[in-house]
């Protein structure tokens, strides 16, 4: 585990002194020069720095590297633009309300505000699941063109987590048309057998599904009459947040 520890310290130093020489690194640092230039490469064949093609003994991150960074500070504002917004939608609806972000073909909880009922939804952030699997998931997808909401569904088989879980493509892709519709989608024990959920993406400035809210709460909590009550209430959020991004919607 210790050289793991030293590789990502040489990470953050590169980012912070690139380019960088070994003796400059390793004087930064405190390093044996051996150590410091056995991360580098070892760092470089991994494909998180390089080697300046000017200067072969300097190094400096990778796009990799700064991808990963740029996803970082794109989380961080979401959650900031999107906090007041779960607040609200939390105390209108009594209920807990996830901050979601898709990872592929999974879709990821970064943040979430507790419910007020003391029989109450429990995930932990970082928790993940299939992203056809939940509300959340199938907003994003439904927020897709329809061509990559299809490849990303038929990509390989869908996993069944429950026995409501629908792993059917063509099923599907008939359920993301009536989300598209109405702007919401639900799943009742479609990850959890006890657990519903009413999801709506987040787009940014060009359109694309960044993130989702929404209510988590208990079966019973969600008779099919409140589908439209709680599906307005989180599209409203959603679309709010969207427009702090920077999207406006269309003609």
């Amino acid at each position: 585990m210790r050289s793991v520890s030293v590789a990502l310290a040489v990470l953050e130093a590169v980012s912070e002194h690139q380019p960088v020489g070994v003796s400059e690194l390793s004087r930064a640092m405190q390093l044996p020069k051996s150590t410091t230039q056995r991360m580098l490469l070892t760092l470089g064949e991994l494909g998180w720095i390089r080697a300046s093609a000017e200067e072969p003994t300097r190094w400096s991150l990778t796009a990799k590297a700064q991808a990963i960074g740029s996803r970082h500070r794109n989380d961080q504002e979401i959650r900031r633009v999107a906090l007041p917004a779960m607040h609200r939608l939390a105390a209108a609806t009594g209920e807990t309300v996830h901050l979601s972000v898709p990872e592929e073909r999974r879709i990821v909880l970064v943040d979430k505000i507790e419910g007020a009922h003391p029989v109450r939804t429990h995930t932990s952030i970082g928790n993940g699941a299939p992203i056809h699997t939940t509300a959340s998931g199938k907003a994003v997808l439904a927020a897709m063109p329809e061509s990559q909401a299809a490849a990303l569904l038929r990509a390989a088989p869908l996993e069944a987590l429950t026995p409501h879980t629908d792993t059917d493509a063509d099923t599907l892709l008939r359920e993301l048309s009536r989300v598209r519709r109405q702007g919401y989608a639900v799943s009742v024990g479609t990850r959890h057998p006890e657990i519903a959920a009413v999801g709506a993406a987040i787009l940014d400035r060009g359109g694309k599904p960044v993130a989702t809210l929404s209510l988590s709460l208990p079966v019973h909590r969600l008779p099919r009459r409140l589908w439209p009550v709680f599906g307005e209430q989180v599209t409203h959020a959603a679309e709010e947040c969207s427009r702090q991004l920077g999207w406006q919607p269309g003609p």
